[in-house]
């Protein structure tokens, strides 16, 4: 029998449907980009859920557990709580599927990696000595989120409810005995990720030594793994065409519930990954002026680059001007190219050091329920998640929705749950100009610091005294001859 309260549940659902009709309409009909879409998504889920707030808003007294004083406390009442687990389907339907993508993407981009292991000794060292630098970088980057995170005091607590189930990180030693896995299937059947890390591990070191012994089984894995990355990517750029989607859920869901505190979380959250960005990149300067380069002249150099990367949101598209910004530093085209490509999928300081390391603090803080919040700032917290952010940070952050992805991988490293990142997601677009244009600027400095240490830097290119087409032939021509074959 239909009662009044199902009828508003009822006319709140075909409410919320035509909402997902009309996202529909601006992607097939209207165009409109994927940026603009999760914006207005955002803006909707917003408006929805203040509208919950009002219709269906219940006023009760109930007393302070720790002043033990009566206050008021307003619950959207059973109606619009009804109404709230309809749409809270959409929300926490988005946020499994991406727990679901975490343990493809992990597995297929480490095998990857080790796939792509070829060349002569000379670019090897070359790479091993620029990956080195990139996953120290992303190291000392995430360190420095966790100080600033400490010092400034932001949390989440109002965006996230807390979960006293996630059981908090056991001890190192635990920890690590707790990575080997004993089971291939149940390692990815439970979303076991560290344990799935070493597995892919095992089977990339595998391939290289059967790539060596028998040339043609290697080209037919090869072969496979090159399709199965194919359907993990498109699985994954499936999952994160949905966002705008799930992005009307989650908001809605939580805006209903929500107070201005969570606003308020909300806006923090943004400003201080920025300062935590401007950190790193003044680190970088710092770092060149140790080197005696002027950081003025490597901005000037780099700049086009970095403003390009900031508007673009995009370290592959801003490829071509980071290797062109490099060269006229002074850095060889090797060093140049090499730097530039392993930067834009590898240790990226932004995506990767401070982006999921917040998140991971922020949910961590959040969890265990009242008076039993994790601590986050023990070592037996902070030194691993340091270390799964450098993990996560190899293969995973260059592919679509790259800080997203190594974000999911890093909670679930941890065992956390993952709703923030669908949260943030409405306003992940503003984060990431800034995440880029970190990105971009580790990549530049590992080519040139590199190219320091291995006493291969242009000076003359670098104070613009020759351009960098002179530069390369007046290499050509210093470069020994190759010897001529003798005819017999």
């Amino acid at each position: 029998m239909f009662t009044l309260d199902t009828l508003w549940v009822l006319l709140g659902i075909i409410i919320f449907a035509g909402l997902f009709f009309l996202l529909f309409i601006f992607k097939r009909k209207l165009k409109l980009s994927f940026t603009a879409r999760v914006a207005i998504a955002l803006g909707l889920g917003i408006v929805f859920g203040i509208l919950m707030q009002v219709l269906f808003n219940e006023q009760t007294t109930a007393v302070n557990a720790v002043t033990g004083a009566d206050e008021t406390v307003v619950t959207l009442g059973a109606t619009g709580e009804s109404l709230r687990k309809w749409i809270n389907i959409v929300g926490t339907g988005f946020t499994k599927l991406l727990q679901f993508v975490v343990t493809p993407i992990v597995a297929v981009s480490i095998v990857t990696a080790f796939s792509k292991t070829t060349g002569a000794g000379g670019g090897v060292k070359k790479s091993a000595l620029i990956i080195g630098f990139l996953l120290l970088t992303t190291a000392i980057s995430a360190v420095i989120t966790i100080v600033i995170m400490r010092i400034s005091g932001v949390n989440a607590n109002n965006l996230i409810a807390a979960n006293p189930s996630v059981k908090e990180p056991a001890d190192i030693p635990t920890t690590i005995l707790g990575l080997i896995p004993s089971n291939l299937f149940a390692a990815f059947s439970s979303n076991e990720v560290l344990s799935v890390v070493i597995i892919a591990v095992l089977i990339g070191l595998a391939y290289l030594v059967i790539r060596k012994e028998s040339p043609k089984i290697g080209e037919r894995f090869q072969s496979f793994l090159d399709t199965a990355r194919e359907f993990v990517m498109q699985v994954v750029d499936f999952v994160i065409g949905l966002t705008p989607y799930g992005v009307l859920g989650v908001i809605a869901a939580r805006a209903a519930t929500a107070s201005w505190r969570a606003i308020t979380d909300l806006l923090s959250i943004i400003g201080i990954s920025f300062v935590m960005m401007a950190v790193v990149f003044i680190l970088h300067l710092a770092l060149l002026w140790i080197l005696g380069t002027n950081p003025i002249r490597f901005f000037k150099k780099a700049s086009p680059a970095l403003l390009f990367a900031f508007a673009s949101r995009s370290s592959a598209a801003t490829l071509p001007l980071t290797i062109q910004a490099q060269r006229k530093l002074g850095v060889s085209d090797a060093n140049a190219n090499i730097a530039g490509t392993l930067g834009t999928c590898i240790g990226q300081n932004g995506c990767a050091g401070v982006y999921p390391v917040m998140l991971a603090l922020l949910v961590g803080m959040a969890q265990g329920g009242a008076g039993q919040s994790w601590n986050v700032w023990s070592m037996y917290f902070t030194i691993p998640l340091v270390i799964y952010a450098v993990i996560a940070s190899i293969g995973t952050a260059g592919v679509g929705g790259g800080a997203t992805n190594v974000s999911l991988v890093v909670l679930s490293f941890l065992g956390l749950p993952v709703e923030l990142v669908g949260i943030l997601i409405s306003v992940d677009f503003i984060i990431d100009m800034g995440r880029t244009f970190l990105n971009v600027s580790d990549s530049m400095l590992a080519g040139y610091v590199i190219g320091k240490f291995e006493r291969d830097i242009n000076k003359d290119v670098l104070h613009d005294l020759i351009s960098v087409e002179d530069a390369d032939k007046a290499r050509a021509a210093a470069a020994p001859a190759e010897p001529k074959a003798q005819n017999a």
